[in-house]
C-alpha cells in the first residue's frame, strides 16, 4: 500500500512540474485578415480565393485534420463589404465563423458599417467574443459586448485586440457616438501589464493598424511609434497591404496577411513559445472546397438568391454608366444618382467621383441585386459651402486629374470644357452656369458631396487645401437613399446628357 501511495506522489509531483512549466501540447494560431464579406470565393482569371469553404479547408491542412489544438483570430473587418453580408446585415458571416469554431473577432471600422445596435445584436449571435482593448463608452467605461483580450487555448498566450481612428472618420455619426477611442499603445499597455499578473506568457497584439513608424493612415506616426515602442509584445498581427513594406519589419515581430481571405497566416505555441509563423496562400489551385461546408454555402447562396430578385421598382429606360476605366464624360447614371443626392441633400449641387457607381441599370424591373450591382461599395454624402471660385477649382481639377474614375458627375452644374488644352486650362470658365444662371465667383453656394472626395479621395486635395469647411454629414447611406427614392417613385428613367461638354470633342 505504502508502495502505490509512493508511486501515485511521484506522479503527482512530476504532473505539477510539467503543468507548472507550460503545457507541452503544441497549439496552431491561425489568423484571417479582413475577409470583408467574402462568404464565397472571389474569381480572378479562372482561380477562385479566399471564402470559407476553401478557409475551412485551409485551416483542416494547417491543424493537420483537427489533430492539433487551435484557435482562429478573425482580424477585423469581417461582417460587411459583399452583398451577401449586406443582405443579411452580416449574419451569414457570423454563422459560418460560428461553424469554423472562430475564438474571436477584431472589432474594425467596417464593423460599425450595420450601426452600434446591431454589431450588439451580431455579438448575441457569435459563439465567440468580439475583441478591442481601446474601443469604449464616451465615459471610458467597456462596451459590454466587446472585450479586450482573448485568452489562448494553451491558457499561456494572449489576443489583445486593438481599433483605429477610422471606426470614427469611416462611420456614420449616429453610428458611432456613443463610443470612444483610447490610444492604443495606452491600451495594449495596460493589459499586457494585467495578462502578465495572470501568468501569461506571450502577448499577440491584432488589429487593422499600420506598422509603419510614419504612417499617417490607421495610426498617427505618434500612435504607431509608441505602440511598436512597447515591450513584451510576442507577436504583431497587422492586415493592411501598405505593411507589405513595413519599415519596422526585422525590427519588431510582425507579420503581415493578404485581405478578403486570400492568405492566412499560422504559427504554433509549444512549451509557451511562438514558432514557425508562415503565411499561406487560399486558392483553388491547391485546395478543394471543404465539402462538410457545402450544404450550409448552398442554403446561403439560395437565400442570397431570393433577396436579390426583390423588385423596388421599374427602369423605364437603359441608364448606362461608362465601361472600363475611361470616364471623361457625364454619364445617365452618373446623372440620375447626383440628382437624387441633390434632392435629398436640398443643396443647390452635387458632386460624385465617378468611380463611386459601377455597371448602370437595364430597362425593365429594379431588383435589390441591380442596385447593390451599382453601388457595390456604401458611401457617405457631406455637405459645405464654396465660393464660386472654389468650385471652378474643382471642376478644373476634373478635368485635369489623371485618374480617371475620379472625373466628377454632377448636378445642378453645366459647364464646358476643352481636354485639348493644358492641365489646369481647360474648363471655359464663362461658361460655368448654376442651375441655369451664369457662376459668380465671389457667391457663397451650398454644395453636397461624397465624403470620399472631401477627404482627399482619388487626390481631391483641393477641399483642404482651401479651407473648404464641413458643415453636415448626412446620416444615410448612398445606397439607401437611392432604394427609398424608387420605392417612392415607382420608376426611374434616363434623362439627358447635357451638363458637360468636351468642345475638342464636337
Amino acid at each position: 500500500m505504502k508502495r502505490i501511495y509512493c508511486i501515485f506522489m511521484i506522479v503527482f509531483a512530476l504532473t505539477a512540474m510539467i503543468s507548472c512549466s507550460g503545457s507541452s501540447e503544441k497549439l496552431v494560431v491561425v489568423s484571417v485578415s479582413s475577409l470583408n464579406g467574402n462568404i464565397f470565393p472571389i474569381d480572378k482569371d479562372s482561380v477562385k480565393y479566399g471564402g470559407f469553404s476553401l478557409i475551412s479547408s485551409k485551416i483542416k491542412e494547417i491543424n493537420k485534420n483537427n489533430r492539433l489544438k487551435t484557435d482562429i483570430i478573425g482580424n477585423s473587418n469581417f461582417i460587411y463589404g459583399t452583398r451577401e453580408a449586406y443582405l443579411t446585415t452580416g449574419r451569414s458571416v457570423i454563422d459560418l465563423m460560428n461553424i469554423l469554431n472562430f475564438s474571436c473577432l477584431i472589432v474594425g471600422h467596417r464593423e460599425f458599417y450595420f450601426g452600434y445596435e446591431e454589431l450588439s445584436n451580431l455579438s448575441k449571435q457569435a459563439k465567440f467574443p468580439f475583441i478591442s482593448a481601446n474601443l469604449v463608452n464616451k465615459d471610458s467605461s467597456r462596451i459590454d459586448f466587446i472585450k479586450p483580450f482573448i485568452i489562448l487555448k494553451d491558457g499561456k498566450s494572449a489576443v489583445i485586440g486593438i481599433s483605429t481612428g477610422k471606426v470614427i472618420k469611416a462611420n456614420l455619426d449616429k453610428d458611432v457616438n456613443e463610443i470612444a477611442i483610447l490610444d492604443p499603445a495606452d491600451a495594449v499597455g495596460r493589459y499586457t501589464d494585467e495578462l502578465k499578473k495572470m501568468g501569461v506568457e506571450n502577448i499577440i497584439v491584432a488589429g487593422d493598424y499600420n506598422c509603419g513608424e510614419s504612417s499617417g493612415s490607421n495610426l498617427t506616426a505618434s500612435e504607431a511609434d509608441r505602440l511598436f515602442s512597447l515591450r513584451d509584445i510576442s507577436l504583431f498581427l497587422t492586415t493592411t497591404e501598405d505593411n507589405r513594406s513595413c519599415s519596422l519589419q526585422g525590427k519588431k515581430p510582425v507579420q503581415v496577411c493578404g485581405i478578403n481571405g486570400a492568405e492566412l497566416v499560422s504559427f504554433e505555441i509549444e512549451k509557451n513559445k511562438i514558432s514557425n509563423v508562415e503565411n499561406h496562400s487560399v486558392n483553388s489551385i491547391r485546395i478543394l472546397p471543404d465539402k462538410e461546408l457545402s450544404s450550409q454555402m448552398a442554403e446561403i447562396n439560395n437565400m442570397i438568391e431570393a433577396l436579390t430578385g426583390k423588385v423596388l421598382g421599374t427602369a423605364a429606360d437603359d441608364i448606362p454608366h461608362a465601361q472600363g476605366d475611361k470616364f471623361s464624360v457625364e454619364t445617365p447614371l452618373g446623372n440620375l444618382v447626383s440628382d437624387i443626392m441633390r434632392e435629398y441633400t436640398g443643396t443647390e449641387i452635387f458632386f460624385m467621383n465617378s468611380g463611386k457607381v459601377r455597371k448602370g441599370f437595364e430597362k425593365g424591373p429594379v431588383t435589390l441585386g441591380d442596385l447593390y450591382n451599382i453601388m457595390p461599395y456604401e458611401g457617405n454624402i457631406v455637405s459645405v459651402r464654396m465660393s464660386g471660385e472654389q468650385i471652378r477649382a474643382i471642376l478644373e481639377s476634373s478635368c485635369s486629374l489623371k485618374m480617371s474614375k475620379s472625373f466628377l458627375q454632377v448636378s445642378g452644374i453645366s459647364f464646358t470644357f476643352d481636354s485639348s488644352r493644358k492641365a489646369g486650362d481647360r474648363v471655359l470658365s464663362d461658361s460655368i452656369k448654376i442651375n441655369g444662371k451664369p457662376l459668380d465667383r465671389k457667391r457663397i453656394y451650398t454644395v453636397s458631396l461624397t465624403d470620399y472626395i472631401y477627404q482627399g479621395g482619388d487626390s481631391y486635395n483641393e477641399f483642404l487645401d482651401m479651407g473648404v469647411e464641413l458643415e453636415k454629414v448626412y446620416q444615410k447611406q448612398m445606397r439607401e437613399i437611392i432604394k427609398d427614392h424608387i420605392l417612392s417613385r415607382g420608376s426611374i428613367r434616363r434623362g439627358e446628357n447635357s451638363r458637360i461638354t468636351d468642345v475638342s470633342k464636337l
